[in-house]
C-alpha cells in the first residue's frame, strides 16, 4: 500500500477536498482531517506567516465584531486563510486582507443613537395605517426605500431596518389623497343614481293611469 505525501487526485465539493478513492492508496489520518487552513498534501500548519495575511483579532478589529464573529464571517465568505504554527507559539489563523477589506467595505454602519429623520417598522406602519407584511410589499414595489444598519443595544449589536419619515407622511399624504378621490367619485356615482332613480319615482307618479 502506498501512503502519499501530497493529494494525486481531489475534487471540490459543496464539502471541501474531496480525495478520489484510489486502488492501493491510503491517505493519512491528518489529510483526511487536517484543519481548516493547513498545508493540503500534509494537513500541517504552515510554517511561514504569508504577506497577505492579517490574524483573526486583527480581522475583528476590522469589522467590528468579536474575534469569534470574525472567523464565522470569514468562513461563511469563503476567505482565504492558512493556518500558521511558529516555533514555540500556538497555531494562529491567517485571512487575506483584501477578503477582509471588501467586507469591511459592505458592511453596514454602526449607529448608537437613530437619527431623528429615521422611522422604525412599527412607526412606519402607524403612519401608513398598514400591516408589517404590506410595507414590505411597499418596499418590493419601490415606493419606500430601506435604511439598514447596525443599531448598539444594551445586549449586543443587531441589524435593524428603518425608513425615512419624510418618505413615508408623503406616502401616507398620497394614499389619503387617493383614498378622498375615491370616495368623492363613489358618493357621486351614488348621487347620481339616486338622483336618476328620484327622477323615475317621479315620471312613474305623474303618468296619468291607462
Amino acid at each position: 500500500m502506498v501512503t502519499p505525501g501530497f493529494l494525486p487526485r481531489t475534487l471540490r465539493g459543496v464539502g471541501g477536498v474531496r480525495l478520489i478513492n484510489m486502488p492501493g492508496v491510503i491517505y493519512p489520518e491528518e489529510v483526511l482531517h487536517g484543519p481548516r487552513g493547513a498545508v493540503t498534501g500534509s494537513g500541517k500548519a504552515h510554517d511561514k506567516i504569508p504577506r497577505w495575511g492579517v490574524t483573526s483579532r486583527q480581522a475583528a478589529e476590522m469589522l467590528g465584531v468579536t474575534v469569534r464573529s470574525a472567523r464565522a464571517i470569514l468562513s461563511r465568505s469563503n476567505s482565504k486563510c492558512q493556518l500558521v504554527a511558529l516555533p514555540g507559539e500556538v497555531a494562529c489563523m491567517y485571512w487575506d486582507r483584501r477578503a477582509v477589506a471588501r467586507l469591511v467595505a459592505k458592511r453596514l454602519p454602526l449607529v448608537r443613537k437613530v437619527p431623528e429623520k429615521l422611522c422604525p417598522a412599527r412607526e412606519a406602519c402607524y403612519i401608513l395605517l398598514i400591516s408589517r407584511s404590506t410595507l414590505y410589499r411597499y418596499v418590493r414595489r419601490g415606493l419606500l426605500k430601506e435604511y439598514r444598519m447596525r443599531h448598539a443595544t444594551e445586549t449586543g449589536v443587531r441589524v435593524v431596518t428603518y425608513y425615512l419619515r419624510a418618505e413615508v407622511r408623503k406616502l401616507s399624504a398620497r394614499k389619503n389623497a387617493i383614498r378622498a378621490r375615491v370616495e368623492g367619485l363613489h358618493k357621486n356615482r351614488l348621487q347620481s343614481e339616486w338622483q336618476e332613480q328620484r327622477g323615475r319615482l317621479q315620471a312613474d307618479h305623474h303618468q296619468p293611469n291607462s
